[in-house]
């Protein structure tokens, strides 16, 4: 009897656990024959966008492999199932969704460390307003990577929110350096337009790419459903 290929895979986030120790995530994969007959099953799926195959802890027989047209990895394998079996799998991702909590420390310093050189200043209540939004965002940062242990695919989303937040709370700060270069003394002053241009190119790249990536994150997703 001829062998007719099939893929039939089910993944949901609903299927993963994450364990705050060191192992990180774990990918539980499920393939179906619901056939009569034995059919080879391929297993295909899309790994989250920040995965590296470095990040592959564990990933029993599967192979780790890169679509060039979608720009990300996906595992993969095929297997022969009988008649109404189930294979299940199982792969482990290091945890990549996590902000350093020094890099906010170091923003909030910095942040801190202008406002105070401000101090006495007509720029004070100007420089204040900036402080407060950067202090904001990073209180941000810090909820939600305290809510990220909720699930996986609830901490992947804080991960990227996080990773917005902070690096709009930079931008925050490289403008108030501006601020600090435009009532220094007239040596910093030539730096202006240098820092403004910086800001400018930072916000556009930024703004694309998180743009292609949730475009492409959406995509992934959808050809994550069920299909026989």
């Amino acid at each position: 009897m001829k062998i007719r290929k099939i893929a039939f895979l089910f993944f949901v986030f609903g299927l993963l656990f994450y364990i705050p120790a060191q192992a990180g995530i774990t990918m539980r994969l499920k393939a179906v024959n619901p056939a009569d007959s034995e059919k080879t099953v391929l297993i295909k799926t899309y790994l989250p966008l920040e995965v590296k195959p470095e990040d592959v802890i564990y990933k029993d027989d599967l192979e780790v492999i890169y679509d060039n047209q979608q720009g990300s990895y996906y595992v993969y394998g095929e297997y022969l199932l009988k008649p109404k079996e189930v294979l299940e799998k199982e792969i482990e991702l290091k945890d990549v969704w996590v902000i350093d909590l020094t890099q906010i420390a170091m923003i909030r310093q910095d942040a801190k460390a202008i406002l105070d050189n401000f101090k006495k200043t007509n720029y004070f209540d100007r420089t204040k307003l900036l402080y407060d939004g950067i202090d904001k965002k990073l209180k941000e940062v810090e909820a939600l990577q305290d809510l990220s242990s909720a699930g996986p695919d609830y901490k992947i989303s804080n991960y990227r929110n996080s990773l917005s937040l902070l690096n709009s709370a930079k931008a925050d700060l490289v403008a108030a350096k501006i601020l600090l270069s435009e009532v220094a003394p007239k040596g910093l002053a030539k730096f202006t337009w240098k820092i403004i241009l910086f800001i400018i190119i930072f916000l556009a790249i930024f703004g694309a790419g998180s743009f292609l990536i949730w475009q492409r994150q959406i995509k992934l997703e959808a050809e994550q459903k069920p299909q026989e």
